[in-house]
């Protein structure tokens, strides 16, 4: 009885949200507003309607209804037109074919070999704190190199049999403190390479405000970020073990002939191998071009390399090859078990909706701009940049970090414009905010999953990690990020 009436309250939720979902999106136009026109209402309603589905309802279908959405209401001619838009995005190719090269390196076992190289070297033994850090910094840079939630299970369960090992029971503080960290490690990781979800996106909507004329460098951008994301994983570190303060003792039962029986397995099979150069291969093409001072010949060629080309070559290259007499990548089984469809459908579904929402004809962003720069008016270019970052870190906690970007970038455009401010160092603000995203379960999916340990971690321990996080990530973007950023990209126009 208890079951059948927990599925009727499930199923009635379900349609309450379901009916809210489709009165925001096809009947906000009619609620009256002078800053913006009833076609930008309409865009507004889509836009609105596609967060709340998938807060409430889930990532399929709302992001399928929404691109309809977008024909219905005029920015596109027909239904037909957004969604042939949505698919021949190249963002959404290549974010296609990433999730089947990420489900070939988990496949391959590569990743697990990285995440034990790095939890099993000698100076661990007897030195808690730096086998801490190194935990820490294998999962970072681990999760930057493949997907970083499949990362974040892989390292969880080689921890859990250390912590056997050594002493350590479900619910104590050192334990849960390292599993969140390991988890807020991952979501560092998206903020610094640019071929994950978060930063397609962020590239896409500023693309698409400025209406093709500004990009991201791949080369610069990951020489600016990845320094950034590494110092916030030592803030979370260094709170951690000075604010938090658990008992590390047990630790130094870890001895060197358990390491030892990790060490004896890193050897790579034929199959590790080649994923190991795949991923050399994949990045080296993606960032060969930023470097590339020639025109003609191989040199010319390799210039024209993107991250979408990169990925499609490795990919070919991986099908050609053969091993044992099969080919190397299993496309079917690889995209069968690798495709998350709701990674798919919410960057098919984003990138219309963010051109549509930063559009001139919709005026959304631009009277969200002209309200924030009026607010903020005559505030110095440091304390507008502080009131930024503080503003866009706090939402991402409240709204997946995807929809953060959707929004906040275009509205950083605006806002450049206006105050004389570059759009791409604001941009690049918005990604590192994103990468933040792990005070609360809805700010990422990341954070979702450590929230949802709640055996080793447990929700309290979960949001005092994420928050302390949070806060000592400001501190450092405050005191080391502005610098490096305005340095490099220049605040000013």
């Amino acid at each position: 009885m208890i079951m059948h009436s927990t599925a009727v309250k499930s199923r009635d939720k379900y349609w309450i949200h379901t009916i809210i979902y489709f009165l925001l999106t096809f009947g906000f136009r009619y609620v009256p507003f002078d800053g913006i026109s009833s076609f930008g209402m309409s865009i507004l309603g889509v836009f609105i309607g596609l967060l709340y589905g998938w807060t409430f309802i889930g990532f399929i279908w709302p992001s399928m209804m929404s691109i309809f959405a977008l024909g219905l209401c005029g920015f596109f001619k027909t239904p037909q037109d957004a969604f042939a838009s949505a698919f021949s995005n190249h963002l959404v190719i290549f974010m296609l074919l990433v999730l089947v090269f990420t489900a070939f390196c988990e496949k391959s076992g590569i990743n697990r070999k990285m995440s034990c190289w790095f939890l099993s070297r000698k100076c661990l033994v007897g030195r808690p704190w730096t086998f801490t850090l190194m935990v820490l910094i294998g999962s970072f840079v681990v999760s930057f190199l493949v997907d970083g939630n499949a990362v974040v299970f892989l390292v969880w369960n080689l921890l859990y049999s250390i912590f056997e090992e050594t002493g350590y029971k479900k619910g104590e503080r050192y334990p849960a403190f390292l599993c969140a960290g390991v988890a807020i490690t991952a979501v560092l990781s998206f903020g610094c390479k640019p071929w994950c979800n978060v930063c397609i996106l962020a590239i896409g909507a500023l693309e698409s405000s400025s209406r093709g004329a500004l990009t991201l460098d791949y080369l610069t951008f990951m020489a600016v970020t990845i320094p950034l994301c590494l110092l916030f994983v030592v803030a979370y570190f260094l709170v951690m073990k000075y604010v938090f303060r658990p008992d590390v003792s047990k630790l130094m039962n870890l001895s060197d002939e358990y390491l030892e029986s990790m060490r004896r397995e890193l050897k790579l099979n034929s199959k590790e191998k080649i994923a190991a150069v795949a991923l050399v291969v994949f990045m080296a093409l993606m960032l060969i071009p930023n470097l590339m001072l020639g025109d003609a010949g191989a040199l010319g060629m390799l210039g024209r390399f993107n991250f979408l080309s990169a990925v499609a070559v490795v990919l070919i290259a991986l099908c050609v090859m053969r091993l044992e007499g099969r080919p190397v990548l299993d496309f079917d089984h690889c995209a069968r078990d690798g495709i998350h469809w709701n990674v798919f459908w919410i960057t098919a579904a984003a990138i219309p909706v963010s051109a549509a929402v930063s559009s001139d004809a919709a005026g959304i962003t631009a009277w969200l701009a002209s309200v924030m720069s009026s607010s903020l008016e005559g505030t110095s270019v440091v304390a507008f940049l502080i009131l930024f970052s503080l503003i866009i870190n706090v939402a991402t906690q409240f709204t997946h970090n995807v929809s953060l970007v959707l929004i906040a970038v275009p509205i950083g455009y605006q806002v450049s414009q206006m105050l004389g401010l570059n759009p791409v160092a604001l941009t690049v603000l918005v990604i590192i905010a994103a990468a933040c995203a792990y005070a609360t379960p809805a700010a990422s999916t990341c954070a979702a999953i450590m929230f949802s340990n709640v055996e080793w971690i447990g929700v309290r321990n979960a949001f005092k990690a994420g928050s302390f996080a949070v806060l000592a990530g400001l501190v450092f973007l405050f005191v080391f990020g502005f610098p490096v950023i305005g340095m490099v990209y220049g605040f000013g126009m």
